[in-house]
């Protein structure tokens, strides 16, 4: 994993973040860089072949809606792996986005 770009605290909340939804989605062998930067949308994944990803998140959030924004994109990585998605794969995205963001939050990840 590499994190680019933010404020050391944003690249320990984004590692921290990145690393509990590998576990819980059990996803090995997959390279994730991340930058986070300001940008026109709150964050994107893209796949860029080869179980390689980058994933950007804009770091001018709150710090709950900057670790469900990574969320949201882990859940898409994990929809690129597996190929179970219908449409985008936004509706699902948005669904488990503050859920797994509470859940991490409860079990002491951040």
């Amino acid at each position: 994993m590499k994190i680019i770009g933010g404020k050391k605290f944003e690249r320990d909340v984004a590692e921290k973040t990145v690393a509990w939804c590998l576990s819980h989605f059990n996803i090995n062998d997959v390279d994730v860089r991340m930058n986070i930067r300001r940008d026109e949308s709150w964050g994107y994944c893209e796949e860029d072949g080869d179980n390689k990803f980058t994933i950007v998140v804009d770091p001018e959030q709150t710090l709950r809606d900057f670790v469900a924004t990574i969320v949201h994109e882990m859940v898409h990585l994990n929809q690129y792996i597996t190929g179970e998605y219908r449409g985008t794969g936004e509706a699902e995205a948005k669904y488990f986005q503050y859920r797994l963001t509470d859940k991490l939050w409860n079990e002491g990840a951040l």
